[in-house]
């Protein structure tokens, strides 16, 4: 049970690292530890209001053995996570297992999972997929702590047969420790793709180039079963429901009271930073005032869960006021969710609950820059999108997060520099967007001018 909640602590913690510092913001891994809590946050407390102690470790057992069986990234951070906090968790979960790669749907019909991307790989796809006529749809390179990380989506032509009606296929590229970027949305017809122990180069287009350290690959290919990549895996590609079920979790008793008050506060808390998964959502976040006022709860949980039985109500009450107390926005979230005579509500701060606006800086880094060409998809039209992540500082020493959407972009063209430092900032609401010397810039077709404007 310790260890469970030291798992907690240590994702706030960690949350807290990786926002600390606006320029290094690390948006991906944040919303992962995050999503984390989404399916656990109520276990965790259903699981300390356990007895007798007995029961209370075995079920906080069955738990963590249920939240590392979501993949193998996922275990190794809570065996890492639990070691910095002091516990041995591997010896408590099922040996490893074979990994499968790809993956039977219902109907048994064979998807592809995501695979390192090696000098085999790059001709296993150049055999399925013509990349010299492909476009690219997306481009994201963003800021992974002190790395950079990059996507790029390549529609391309099959090489093989499929039907008319399965729609497009495109091929995803993610991309680990990028070093060099050049990208204009302007350029960006073919493709080729290379790969060797020491650096994958994707270049796109007459000049466009991203290389890094490593990448994998995978494809959003509704018929790609039918490729020559597909009929090898459908080889020996095992159906799932003859495999090895996932492991259980023990049924607990329901929360009731103001432990499901403060598992809520909780749990709302995690999807709020969770939403930053959506790269246009970061900056409305405030990610460092939640995990201040978050800190060290899984421990505080333990210490309400080990009051008397009669104080313990009111111990969880004053932890969940003292959460919403310290984080106003969290506050403000709960009470838009609860009835009018709710608790919450009298915790809520008064005045405008709207975040104080601040003037537009002078510098900024990018952190994110994100480009989706215009196209078609499951029928319905979409409209090309730009989003930019800025790390701009704050007026306390600190570099805090903007994010800027730009529907229907012009032009967009990104190089390395931008993600590296910090540029001057020039920036017209709903226009145009540039750093430095041509290091980035986004930019909108001017409004078509109306009779006044002519006049």
């Amino acid at each position: 049970m310790l260890m469970f909640a030291a798992l907690l602590d240590r994702s706030v913690a960690g949350i807290g690292e990786l926002t600390a510092d606006g320029r290094y913001f690390d948006r991906q891994a944040v919303a992962r530890i995050a999503d984390v809590w989404d399916n656990n946050t109520f276990p965790l407390f259903e699981t300390v209001l356990s007895r007798p102690g007995w029961l209370r470790e075995r079920r906080a057992r069955a738990a963590l053995v249920w939240m590392a069986d979501l993949g193998l990234s996922r275990r190794a951070w809570m065996i890492e996570q639990a070691a910095i906090a002091g516990h041995r968790l591997e010896p408590l979960l099922p040996a490893l297992v074979d990994r499968v790669v790809h993956y039977r749907d219902y109907r048994r019909q064979v998807w592809p999972g995501v695979v390192p991307l090696t000098t085999t790989a790059v001709a296993s796809v150049t055999t399925d997929y013509d990349l010299s006529r492909a476009e690219v749809r997306t481009v994201r390179v963003e800021r992974a702590g002190q790395a950079l990380s990059g996507y790029v989506a390549l529609v391309a032509p099959r090489r093989y047969a499929a039907s008319d009606d399965h729609g497009d296929a495109v091929v995803q590229l993610f991309l680990d420790d990028v070093w060099a970027v050049r990208f204009d949305s302007d350029d960006r017809a073919g493709a080729t793709v290379a790969a060797d122990p020491d650096v994958v180069e994707v270049r796109v287009g007459a000049q466009g180039h991203l290389r890094a350290a490593s990448a994998t690959v995978g494809f959003d290919d509704p018929s790609w079963h039918l490729s020559h990549a597909g009929r090898a895996a459908d080889a020996d590609t095992p159906d799932r429901s003859a495999g090895r079920r996932a492991p259980r979790q023990i049924k607990r008793s329901p929360l009731r009271g103001a432990a499901l008050d403060a598992a809520m506060v909780l749990h709302q808390a995690m999807l709020e930073i969770r939403s930053v998964r959506y790269s246009h959502v970061v900056g409305r976040v405030p990610l460092r005032e939640m995990c201040d006022a978050l800190a060290g709860a899984g421990t505080r949980v333990l210490t309400a869960t080990s009051q008397p039985r009669a104080a313990r109500d009111q111990a969880f009450q004053r932890l969940a006021e003292e959460w919403l107390t310290r984080s106003p926005s969290l506050a403000d979230r709960i009470a838009d969710r609860s009835p009018a005579d709710h608790w919450a509500q009298a915790v809520v701060p008064t005045g405008s609950r709207q975040p104080t606006v601040v003037d537009q800086p002078a510098q900024a880094q990018l952190t994110l820059a994100a480009y989706t060409a215009a196209h078609t998809q499951f029928g319905a039209v979409r409209d090309a999108t730009a989003v930019v992540n800025l790390a701009v500082p704050d007026g306390d020493d600190r570099w805090g997060l903007r994010a800027v959407k730009f529907p229907r972009p012009a032009r967009l063209s990104l190089r390395t520099a931008a993600l590296t430092a910090p540029h001057t900032l020039s920036y017209t609401a709903g226009i145009s967007l540039s750093l430095g010397n041509g290091a980035f810039t986004v930019t909108r077709p001017s409004p078509t001018p109306t009779a006044a404007d002519r006049v």
